[in-house]
């Protein structure tokens, strides 16, 4: 619980409090679904990454069609 940067002073402190309330098998179990969060946080922004390249091969190629075509008509 140690990137509560950004956050105010007292939720901060809310936080600590609780934190410190946990066990330590708690802890390891808040740790755990903490990654978890992260992990599919990522999984969406890969997708979301992965769906641009996409749109962006697909706009290349409708260019590269475009020019063949005025290619053609300046002959």
């Amino acid at each position: 619980m140690h990137d509560l940067a950004g956050k105010g002073p007292i939720m901060q402190t809310v936080i600590t409090q609780t934190w410190e309330l946990l066990t330590e098998e708690q802890k390891k179990k808040v740790a755990v679904m903490r990654m978890d969060m992260i992990i599919k946080f990522l999984e969406m922004k890969i997708c979301d990454l992965e769906k641009m390249i996409e749109l962006k091969k697909e706009a290349i190629a409708n260019v590269r069609k475009a020019q063949e075509m005025i290619k053609e008509c300046k002959c």
